[in-house]
């Protein structure tokens, strides 16, 4: 397996998690040369080096499992590799957006974020866990950065952001699980058909080989971490060609969708052990 997942351990920030966790770079739509960086204790934007520490962003997921912004996301905060200081909430709207010491033994909503769409495709809003509505904006400032703000969304450039890894190799649409052996996925009920994506969305078709989209990735790393409820570990379903990963369904919508997989952000709708112990279907590695 690719080596892509986080070594358990004690982080630079305190507590439990990952020491080799990932670092991130964080830009908007208007000026795509510059990052995300800490400057005396300050939020600015800055032309982009990855060998400044100060613009490489850890992304904290551990209570993402269980908090959810309304629309159903999970929630994560920024924390900058250098300093240790996390993006927090501004007092008011309209205010400037502040950093904060973070502590990993503290649950503190102020500093928790959450994502609109894929911000690693496309960009999107950075938004407030209890306010969605609100997001990270950035005001145009000096030759060394911009002043940042949470604003309401109105799809503007300095409001469109991109959250993107480092290490380029993660930035793929199967963020280092190329070289992974596939497998194809099929039902009991009918083994001559198999689970493939069509125009989108995820279809049982007769089955063929030669149908890149039958050919499915089955990424066992997170069942290291997060067990059904029967103790079985959980893995994830990624489509060899699209990169997208099979989701559960959500609320009372009974239908499973697709998502863009990231191998880094845990998220308790990719694993698929209980769903597996309620149907009937086959796993089966292509030759």
């Amino acid at each position: 397996m690719s080596n892509f997942w986080w070594h358990r351990g004690w982080s630079p920030l305190g507590g439990p998690c990952g020491e080799q966790q990932p670092t991130f770079k964080v830009f908007c739509k208007a000026v795509e040369g510059r990052c995300l960086a800490v400057r005396d204790d300050a939020l600015v934007l800055v032309p982009t080096d990855r060998a400044d520490e100060h613009q490489h962003w850890f992304k904290d997921t551990r209570v993402s499992l269980r908090v959810k912004d309304k629309e159903g996301e999970s929630v994560f905060s920024l924390v900058n590799k250098a300093t240790g200081l996390a993006v927090q909430h501004s007092l008011r709207r309209y205010h400037p957006v502040r950093l904060v010491k973070f502590n990993p033994e503290d649950f503190d909503e102020s500093v928790l974020w959450t994502e609109s769409g894929h911000l690693g495709r496309g960009f999107g809003c950075i938004r407030m866990m209890h306010d969605i509505s609100f997001g990270l904006d950035a005001f145009p400032g000096d030759d060394d950065g911009a002043a940042l703000f949470l604003t309401e969304w109105t799809g503007g450039d300095f409001q469109s952001w991109k959250i993107l890894y480092w290490n380029d190799q993660a930035n793929t649409p199967l963020a280092g699980l190329e070289a992974e052996p596939t497998c194809r996925i099929y039902c009991k009920a009918d083994e001559g058909f198999s689970v493939t994506i069509c125009n989108g969305t995820i279809r049982l078709a007769p089955t063929d080989p030669n149908d890149a989209y039958q050919h499915w990735i089955q990424d066992e790393r997170p069942g290291n971490m997060i067990k059904d409820d029967d103790g079985y570990p959980v893995f994830a379903l990624v489509n060899k060609v699209t990169g997208d990963a099979i989701r559960g369904s959500k609320g009372d919508d009974p239908f499973t969708t697709l998502v863009q997989y990231n191998p880094f952000y845990l998220d308790d709708k990719l694993g698929h052990g209980a769903w597996l112990s309620v149907h009937p279907v086959g796993i089966q590695r292509h030759p």
